[in-house]
């Protein structure tokens, strides 16, 4: 049997137990614990799963390569671990942020007059973020601004265990879920909806999502053509609103929120479509790999990202 080589084939690992185990210890002990008891666990998965530790090296190796020196961590398999470490200390904060509050006390965003004025300006917008540090951080924001209505586009099908837990921390009702492994007309009409009403839609934009194998383009990522998603911003260009970049990683003092306006409307014209198209994903692969840079260890996409099988 071969490994498998996308991130859509790749089941979650651990089990729900496990999860609730973990973050019990995180909300009732300590970080400190948490810390203690995850070191065997992700050192478990490292040794295990040889894709995720190869796909690892593969990503310090060529952020390495496109950085300058002495900037980024070394290929190692030190770095390796730790950046799997990170994963796992990410994993159980998008957890811990909807159960602990403390959380959030501690995020700084110097951009957020940037989507205030969207919300003032009555009309919606599209954020798109990435499987980078801690988007769960800028969904549960959602709840301290009312007039702020975040609707999350998701593939569950993937992630079903991680979404059985926020179901049993009741956090469903904070934001509106929409499933998207396949945008529907009806679908397409509602998200517009959300839109006109002044809502804002987030999707995550580094991946390849399921069901759409070939609706994909390679862009310049990190010194190498990567296959990026079509799908979001040609959703994008059909809503035609504004369009952001959000991106939340952890730092030393607690969570830092970048946000930038990746365009005022993308329009992708019957000539030259596909050109349009595609620089548009490279400006958002260019302002991802500055985020990326800037937080080395929390780029969170373990299998062959420039590789993957057609």
């Amino acid at each position: 049997m071969t490994e498998a080589r996308r991130w859509s084939d790749i089941r979650e690992v651990g089990f729900v137990g496990g999860m609730r185990l973990l973050l019990w210890i995180y909300r009732h002990i300590g970080p400190w614990a948490f810390t203690l008891v995850q070191q065997p666990v992700v050192l478990y998965y490292f040794v295990v799963h040889r894709t995720a530790r190869r796909a690892s090296l593969e990503y310090l190796q060529r952020l390495q390569a496109a950085s300058a020196p002495g900037t980024t961590p070394a290929p190692n398999w030190f770095n390796a671990y730790r950046h799997q470490l990170a994963f796992g200390r990410a994993a159980v904060d998008k957890l811990g942020v909807w159960a602990d509050g403390e959380l959030l006390q501690h995020v700084q965003f110097p951009d957020r007059p940037l989507l205030l004025e969207q919300l003032d300006s009555g009309r919606g917008a599209v954020l798109m973020g990435a499987h980078l540090g801690n988007m769960e951080i800028c969904r549960s924001l959602s709840r301290y601004n009312r007039r702020l209505k975040l609707n999350v586009l998701v593939h569950t099908g993937n992630a079903d265990m991680f979404n059985r837990l926020l179901r049993e921390l009741e956090v469903d009702g904070e934001v509106e879920l929409i499933e998207v492994n396949d945008v529907s007309p009806a679908t397409a009409i509602r998200l517009a909806g959300c839109i006109e009403r002044g809502e804002f839609i987030a999707i995550l934009a580094d991946r390849v999502a399921v069901g759409s194998r070939g609706r994909s383009q390679q862009v310049e990522f990190l010194g190498r053509p990567a296959p990026f998603p079509e799908g979001p911003f040609i959703l994008a260009a059909l809503l035609k609103c504004p369009v952001y970049t959000v991106f939340c990683t952890r730092g030393a003092a607690g969570y830092d929120v970048s946000c930038a306006r990746l365009a005022e409307r993308i329009r992708l014209p019957r000539q030259g479509r596909r050109q349009a198209l595609n620089s548009v994903m490279q400006r958002y692969a260019a302002t991802l790999e500055a985020s990326v840079r800037q937080a080395p260890l929390q780029w969170f996409n373990f299998y062959p990202f420039w590789d993957q099988a057609e």
